[in-house]
């Protein structure tokens, strides 16, 4: 094996035993000690490769925002008209979170502490994702399939303020939707969705 190819096959070792902890036990369960015994490398070897326990969590930070860039295409591809595009937006954060809900924690994680560094490919994968929600957006705009006077850019920031607050409360309050709403959670959710898009369209 040449050492370029051991070393990538080492790196992914490490990451994917990281990523398997996060999944199985929760972000906050993520020590190098343990990665390294997940992964059947020495604790040393590890740093090698990471500096520290915090660039592992960048490194999979960047797998969860790939994927979530997934999640949109998917989602928003397939329409054809700028609205049902914007739904799609709101369909495939939900989703994400139902489906990936350990790499959409640590999405929220990184979006709540402003501290963490942000660079290179961790910084460009977030700003993909705005670039993109953004373009549908714009595409809204100048088909006039909603308001003209909306701020784009401000729009992409509180579609993501408003899908992780409603997907919290939706999570955190379901019984009580079901109590006094008669509603599921997803129920709640397209509502949410159907009442965003009625206050943008014209």
């Amino acid at each position: 094996m040449k050492p370029e190819q051991d070393k990538k096959e080492k790196y992914n070792a490490i990451l994917n035993a990281a990523d398997s902890i996060m999944q199985e036990e929760g972000l906050e369960s993520l020590r190098i000690s343990k990665v390294a015994r997940k992964a059947k490398v020495a604790k040393g070897t590890v740093y090698l490769y990471f500096n520290d326990k915090e660039e592992i969590i960048g490194n999979l930070a960047i797998r969860a925002r790939k994927l979530m860039l997934q999640y949109f295409y998917r989602y928003i591809e397939s329409e054809k008209h700028p609205i049902d595009k914007i739904k799609g937006i709101f369909l495939a954060d939900y989703y994400y979170f139902k489906e990936q809900q350990a790499y959409h924690q640590l999405i929220t994680f990184y979006e709540q502490n402003t501290g963490l560094k942000e660079s290179g490919e961790l910084a460009e994968t977030g700003q993909a994702i705005s670039r993109y929600i953004n373009s549908v957006v714009e595409e809204a705009i100048k088909s006039k399939a909603i308001r003209q006077d909306i701020d784009s850019d401000a729009l992409t920031f509180m579609f993501w303020g408003m899908a992780i607050g409603i997907i919290q409360l939706v999570e955190t309050r379901n019984q009580q939707l079901k109590s006094y709403l008669g509603k599921s959670g997803k129920e709640f959710y397209d509502l949410f969705v159907h009442t965003t898009v009625e206050g943008l369209t014209n």
